[in-house]
């Protein structure tokens, strides 16, 4: 059996809110392993809204996520989401606390992020924030996916998050003068989680490319001094690695549109974009409730130095919006 791991971020552009990076680890026969999964769950999931007929739509999480509502705008990233959990796991998912449990949600420095959440006034009182979904409907979609993946001898083995609020972003760019080069770092950590857990496995990693790089050696080196490393290719397209020991064998690949490519990669996408899109909720309602008729924000530049401006013309404590934990360097 092979194991395949996708991993993808979301809130990279952003100047509000997390970056926040997830992996989804599929195990899979190994002659299925160069197919496509969209195909062969075909049963259970789909790319197009259109086409789901109440199956699981699974893509890259910018086709899905809807502007202009204030409802429903993120409903099939939550649907996926909580979907391929109650696949993993048929534990009761009902509050942001428990969906970060069940995602295994930890910072980078391996602390619990509900510790980490409730530092930020805004973020207090994540841990029984409810989830509003409904409950029927993930429990027959998560059951024709288990059913679909059983027939295809497919588990969907984990979904893990790893959330990067404000305050410590800045501190790591402060210390790496790099934002590429934080957001790797969680992808790094990922990427040496599952070596760890599945290292005995034909192991497959797949990652969204970040900021069109190309090569990934050296950074891929340092992190596994210990192994062979083959560059079987670097393009634009796609850049994968090799790496042995006398005993294990992993590969890497970095894919160019990989959320639109990768099934695995899609549902990383997803995951991560929920869980941002849910922090940014507790952010603006915080927000909103101090400063009526304030209008809420994405966090992506244009507009999150709107809301900063707005922010300036109400009287609020200092502890209420200190910029360190607000705002994230550029």
């Amino acid at each position: 059996m092979a194991v395949i791991v996708g991993i993808d971020e979301a809130g990279y552009g952003p100047i509000l809110g997390p970056l926040v990076v997830s992996a989804a680890i599929f195990e899979v026969p190994d002659d299925l392993i160069d197919r496509s999964l969209w195909e062969i769950l075909r049963k259970s999931v789909c790319k197009q809204r259109s086409a789901s007929n109440g199956r699981i739509v699974i893509n890259d999480s910018k086709k899905l996520y809807t502007t202009g509502r204030s409802h429903g705008k993120y409903d099939c990233l939550q649907r996926g989401v909580l979907s391929g959990l109650a696949a993993i796991d048929r534990t009761a998912i009902r509050t942001f606390g428990q969906l970060l449990q069940a995602l295994d949600g930890v910072d980078d420095i391996g602390k619990n992020c509900l510790d980490s959440l409730s530092e930020y006034p805004w973020y207090a009182c994540a841990s029984d924030q409810p989830l509003k979904f409904d409950e029927d409907d993930i429990a027959t979609a998560a059951a024709a996916l288990v059913r679909d993946m059983r027939n295809n001898n497919i588990r969907l083995k984990a979904i893990w998050t790893r959330p990067l609020l404000a305050g410590r972003f800045n501190e790591m760019v402060q210390t790496l003068n790099n934002k590429a080069v934080v957001s790797f770092s969680l992808v790094a950590q990922l990427i040496y989680q599952a070596y760890q857990k599945h290292n005995r496995a034909n192991l497959q990693i797949v990652i969204d490319k970040q900021s069109g790089r190309s090569h990934y050696r050296d950074q891929l080196q340092r992190m596994f001094p210990d192994l062979n490393m083959k560059i079987l290719k670097e393009h634009d397209a796609v850049s994968s690695y090799h790496l042995t020991d006398s005993s294990r064998s992993m590969k890497i690949h970095f894919l160019q549109n990989g959320d639109q490519r990768q099934l695995p990669i899609a549902l990383a996408s997803m995951t991560s974009k929920y869980l941002r899109e849910l922090l940014m909720e507790m952010l603006n309602t915080y927000f909103q409730r101090h400063c009526p008729g304030i209008t809420p924000t994405a966090g992506y530049y244009k507009d999150g130095c709107r809301f900063l401006a707005d922010l300036e013309k109400f009287n609020l404590a200092p502890n209420l919006a200190p910029e360190f934990l607000l705002v994230r360097r550029k």
